[in-house]
């Protein structure tokens, strides 16, 4: 070996990092292989195993929460509260989770959680008899319960919408909407609320927050039947039915149906359509408004007309009111005459 061989330089093998660095570069590896392996949901998986204790929720979500398998392998999850709620899991039962991989980086290292968006139990499992599962089965006595007084379109130049929508960023849905309302230009302002549509907590929730809008919009895309349920449930259905604003419903396709359709002001049967009726009403106000003005004006040049109209018969009333003086004090026939001409032709010019 040749001891005068020259060696490469050490930055040439080497990338200098730091703690922080590597962090990052390792979460951006695994995000990045995520995605490349799980092309068809971008890196949407589902979670088989064993719920164990979420501990204690900070804020809406559990962040420490633990899937087991029956080898002890853990996975975790982080999920809204309310959704396990409103399952009515327990630790203990088997569940199926529906989420994206989330990597993060602190300072003790880099995590690998899943960001759950739907939870369900596994066969054989049944929901425990909590209040909230309870309070989630409609019943028609309940039903039949349900304020159905109808809301009518607001009757304003420019209107407010709150739109309630999927948190999914792939969501197509709301895009479809837009395309109809961002027709009427500034006659129209839009509010997305973007909530997990699986949680009849977080649904029920944005409906009751939206207090300053003219118009509530829920918009959805198709799906499977049970994906539609959470829109049976009574807390969205109380909720919309005690909502003071106009009421439109988007959800899903033709073949769609909730009890929300019934509640309402207006269902349609996609969210594209939900957007379209909305347009529709905005524009048949304008196209209204506009022939009112129209008839406006041709009431105010007639009334003009005939205000000349009245002024030309006081001047030629006048007129002739001095002709007559005048021919009784004397005045020879003929300037009296030429008087009412000249009254009468001052009539004529003025109209």
């Amino acid at each position: 070996m040749n001891d005068n061989a020259t060696m490469p330089e050490a930055s040439a093998l080497f990338a200098d990092v730091t703690p922080g660095t590597c962090q990052q570069f390792t979460s951006l590896l695994l995000e990045r292989l995520a995605v490349s392996q799980l092309p068809e949901m971008a890196g949407m998986i589902r979670l088989r195993g064993r719920w164990t204790d979420p501990g204690r929720a900070s804020g809406k979500y559990f962040y420490g929460a633990k899937v087991v398998d029956d080898g002890g392998a853990q996975a975790k999850v982080e999920i809204m509260a309310s959704l396990v709620a409103s399952r009515g899991i327990v630790p203990g039962q088997n569940v199926i989770l529906s989420g994206r991989l989330v990597i993060k980086s602190g300072n003790y290292g880099v995590e690998v959680k899943l960001a759950a968006t739907d939870i369900q139990l596994g066969e054989q499992e049944e929901a425990a008899p909590t209040a909230m599962v309870q309070q989630g089965r409609m019943t028609l006595e309940r039903l039949r319960a349900l304020s159905l007084w109808r809301v009518p379109f607001p009757d304003r130049d420019s209107i407010s919408i709150t739109m309630i929508q999927s948190t999914s960023a792939a969501a197509q849905v709301a895009n479809d909407c837009m395309a109809e309302l961002t027709k009427l230009g500034d006659a129209v302002g839009v509010f997305p609320v973007r909530v997990n549509m699986l949680d009849p907590v977080a649904i029920a929730m944005a409906i009751r927050e939206a207090t300053a809008d003219d118009i509530v919009m829920i918009i959805r895309g198709g799906g499977d039947a049970a994906d539609f349920e959470v829109f049976d449930d009574p807390r969205v259905l109380m909720a919309l039915a005690e909502q003071k604003a106009h009421r439109v419903v988007g959800l899903g396709h033709t073949g769609n149906a909730t009890l929300c359709d019934l509640v309402s002001d207006f269902s349609a049967n996609t969210p594209a359509q939900a957007g379209a009726y909305v347009r529709e009403r905005v524009q048949q106000r304008q196209r209204l408004l506009g022939e009112v003005g129209k008839e406006l004006r041709l009431a105010r040049e007639r009334a003009e007309n005939l205000e000349k109209e009245r002024n030309a018969a006081q001047v030629q009333l006048q007129t002739s009111t001095e002709l007559l003086k005048n021919a009784r004090a004397g005045i020879p026939y003929w300037v009296a005459v030429a008087a009412f001409a000249c009254g009468a032709f001052l009539v004529w010019i003025a109209r």
